[in-house]
């Protein structure tokens, strides 16, 4: 299923960078216009205050009659000429009583002061920039300074006009080489952002389409692992999954070819017998002998049948172990003697090791009818697997609060390939290496699942030509 462009986690991850870095970059820009503007006027503001004071003091000398209205226009126009702007005093209806350019004296301030004047008249001191003044269409830029005063209980206000244009060309400038490389940087950061963005969502997006094709069957896809953080991390994990996916797969078939192979092959020969008995194909003398080779064939399959449902209880945990403390050594005692005649009929030498024969009966947590089918089925796997003649021995120890018991055979032994894989379904030895197997291949399977399941351990050994060694242990109860 596509997704939209505004759903993709790449996108979201992408513009959520990019704007926290749009903002970072544009308070940035900002503080530096701000900072690189205070410091150039920061001079020329100073300069306005410091000439305040002198036009005061000849505003005030006016008033008081020491000073004519010549003397006062030399000395504001001196005090203009040293920052090259105008002074006016404007009294409290707004009309310049006083000014360097005598032409606008006893004139009403332009509209554009108005403003200036009401902040001077109610909140003191400030400063602006002002566009008033069109020379060939063009406003320059003027720093005014707007600063009341009283004299002799006359309210007036005095303002300072300087042209700014230079420092304007240079805050521009400024503004210029700061924006540039901003803009550079932000470009740099973007694409940088873009790439990053694209090797986080990269694995998460083959991760879909391999899960995609994985649903579809595809157990061949793989993630590329790019890197050792938490994506790649994931993305390694996404790999782990599919390959025990595959290898669950390939079990699976493998355990529908082997059922089909264990069902087919019995059903093949009751077929061939019962179609040679009714076409008198066999003697009917040699009936008997037939129907009794039948019947073993529908107990191996009633056999198959039935390990094939004890497995899948196990498997599903749906078969509830009654666990109970119980005296491992009598339960061990009561399977060797049913065993033991079978082992006596097929010409083999049964050695068994109870070494505490007098001592405290030890307690282990066991369901006594699963321990019994443990034992059964390792005793009935090497007699399976020894020749006439050779020896099986049964060992039963406790060790550092552990129940263990030994089943050794002198049979003929496994190889690594072959220990790696008797746990599996259906697995058998390799029948060219000695007897053929009369089991179904499912007899370790079950009891590994069974220890498991009752807190125990299973190990093995073997030597090929001198037989295997299984290991099981189970701990001992609390209550010994």
């Amino acid at each position: 299923m596509r997704k939209r462009w505004h759903q993709s986690l790449y996108l979201k991850i992408f513009l959520s960078f990019l704007a926290t870095c749009i903002l970072f970059f544009g308070g940035l820009a900002v503080f530096w216009n701000y900072w690189f503007s205070d410091l150039f006027y920061k001079e020329k503001k100073a300069l306005l205050e410091s000439r305040s004071e002198d036009v005061r003091q000849i505003y005030r000398l006016y008033e008081e009659g020491t000073f004519s209205k010549r003397d006062v226009h030399y000395g504001i126009r001196l005090v203009a000429g040293s920052f090259n702007g105008q002074v006016w005093i404007v009294d409290a209806k707004g009309i310049a009583i006083l000014s360097s350019d005598p032409k606008l004296e006893d004139q009403k301030i332009p509209e554009i002061m108005s403003a200036d004047f009401n902040k001077a008249m109610k909140n003191g001191a400030g400063f602006s920039i002002s566009h008033f003044d069109k020379t060939q269409g063009k406003q320059p830029s003027l720093l005014t300074y707007y600063a009341p005063d009283q004299q002799n209980g006359h309210q007036v206000v005095i303002f300072f006009h300087t042209p700014v244009d230079d420092i304007d060309v240079l805050i521009s400038a400024v503004r210029l080489n700061v924006v540039l490389p901003l803009l550079f940087s932000l470009f740099a950061v973007g694409v940088i952002l873009y790439i990053i963005s694209r090797r986080l969502t990269g694995p998460l997006q083959q991760m879909n389409k391999a899960a995609l094709a994985l649903a579809e069957g595809d157990f061949l896809t793989r993630v590329a692992v790019t890197s050792h953080d938490e994506i790649g991390q994931l993305a390694h994990s996404f790999n782990f999954m599919l390959e025990q996916l595959k290898q669950w797969e390939d079990t699976r078939q493998e355990f529908l070819a082997n059922i089909s192979h264990e069902l087919r092959s019995p059903l093949t020969v009751l077929r061939g017998l019962i179609i040679g008995m009714n076409d008198k194909v066999i003697p009917e003398a040699e009936h008997p002998h037939y129907l009794e080779i039948c019947d073993q064939e529908v107990q191996r399959l009633q056999r198959l049948v039935n390990e094939l449902l004890d497995l899948a209880r196990i498997q599903n945990s749906a078969d509830v172990f009654q666990l109970t403390p119980m005296d491992a050594m009598e339960k061990s005692r009561e399977v060797i003697d049913l065993l033991a005649p079978v082992i006596e009929d097929k010409g083999m030498k049964l050695e068994v090791w109870i070494p505490f024969e007098h001592a405290d009966a030890p307690l282990v947590e066991l369901d006594a009818d699963r321990y019994a089918q443990i034992l059964h089925n390792l005793i009935y796997n090497a007699i399976q697997f020894t020749p006439s003649g050779n020896k099986i021995k049964i060992t039963l120890r406790v060790e550092a609060d552990q129940f263990i018991v030994f089943v050794a055979d002198e049979g003929i032994g496994m190889n690594e390939e072959e220990l790696k894989r008797i746990w599996e379904r259906f697995y058998k030895a390799d029948p060219s290496r000695g007897q053929p197997s009369e089991g179904t291949g499912l007899g370790l399977t079950i009891v590994r699942h069974l220890v498991l399941g009752m807190k125990g351990t299973i190990s093995v050994q073997s030597v090929i030509g001198e037989g295997s060694e299984f290991k099981v242990s189970f701990p001992l109860y609390a209550g010994n």
